[in-house]
């Protein structure tokens, strides 16, 4: 383990992750509206009202750890990024 906090970070490798991370993204988000395009009303609302029975709408952001995951990579990105690296 201390061998892997000695290790620094390749800054392309993480560029490069939050590029995919992002790409990820587009393709949920394009998935998603394809996804529910393709709903008849009837379907959206019986959706909708089973969600909201089992509490859905109370995690609807985005995962705390995940968001500081990214926010430290990038950090980490720009900073070997700016040193050359």
């Amino acid at each position: 383990m201390e061998n892997l906090m000695k290790q620094s970070l390749d800054a392309k490798a993480v560029r490069e992750w939050l590029e995919g991370q992002e790409e990820a993204e587009k393709v949920i988000r394009r998935e998603r509206v394809k996804f529910l395009l393709s709903l008849t009303p009837e379907k959206s609302l019986e959706l909708y009202l089973s969600l909201s029975r089992i509490g859905y709408k109370a995690r609807r952001e985005q995962s705390f750890v995940l968001l500081k995951m990214r926010q430290c990579l990038e950090r980490l990105a720009e900073k070997n990024f700016a040193a050359g690296g």
